[in-house]
């Protein structure tokens, strides 16, 4: 499909990657320390902020999702047990289904719409009730587990850069 340096993912991946780190990491911070934040300008801000910046991520995941079934997919790194890349790309993959599970709750859970970056208004479909509290609730469960599964992905990298490198973490970079 795309040719890239062997063992090391193609562009669309590593940009692909890299937004969506960086994405999940600002929105778990801002998205707890939101609950800490009295109601106001400063609430209102980071919380619009946060859902135009998912709304980017939403329309990022269907090509992300796609990407990752049809490109070519590196090399194994040196040195990895066929039990460990098992467990490595089972974590992936619940990591892409939080992932989902985080996006569409965090929309349905969001009464009456919002506005993207103040420019337009996105519509959602539930006025204030019980079907965005309880979306409210997937959402917070979903998010704690996206944090777990990202903390594994990472204490994964860590190990293979630092305890037995590995070049794992180069091939993302």
């Amino acid at each position: 499909m795309t040719t890239h340096r062997a063992g090391r993912y193609d562009l669309l991946a590593r940009l692909l990657h890299w937004i969506f780190a960086i994405g999940i990491i600002y929105a778990s911070i801002v998205g707890y320390a939101l609950h800490f934040i009295p109601d106001g300008t400063v609430h209102g801000f980071f919380s619009r902020l946060n859902m135009s910046l998912a709304t980017v991520l939403i329309a990022l995941f269907p090509i992300r999702v796609w990407w990752r079934f049809v490109r070519t997919e590196p090399t194994e790194p040196l040195g990895l047990s066929p039990a460990q890349i098992k467990l490595a790309r089972m974590i992936q993959a619940l990591i892409y289904l939080t992932i989902l599970s985080v996006l569409v709750s965090g929309y349905l859970m969001v009464p009456d719409g919002y506005q993207l970056f103040g420019l337009a208004n996105i519509p959602t479909p539930f006025a204030k009730g019980m079907a965005t509290e309880d979306f409210f609730i997937l959402h917070r469960l979903s998010c704690a587990a996206l944090c777990g599964l990202v903390g594994l992905h990472l204490l994964g990298v860590l190990a293979h850069t630092v305890v037995k490198p590995n070049g794992l973490l180069r091939r993302m970079i």
